[in-house]
């Protein structure tokens, strides 16, 4: 359900142009949705200890070859 005010602006847009001024307000936002997760996620990558990491990976070798 759209507010009042979104409408309000909507309203105000010539018939032809609402579709077109919506489509680009969606894919704008879905852009910005992305890259706040990629964003995200990069951070919470850059929390991990590095030493944790090569830990992880010489125990996954070491089991592998054993």
């Amino acid at each position: 359900m759209m507010d009042k005010e979104a409408w309000r602006v909507i309203e105000r847009l010539p018939r032809g142009s609402r579709s077109r001024a919506v489509n680009a307000a969606i894919r704008e936002w879905s852009g910005t949705s992305r890259r706040r997760e990629f964003s995200a996620r990069m951070d919470a990558l850059r929390a991990v200890e590095t030493d944790g990491i090569v830990r992880w990976i010489r125990e996954k070798r070491e089991r592998r070859l054993s």
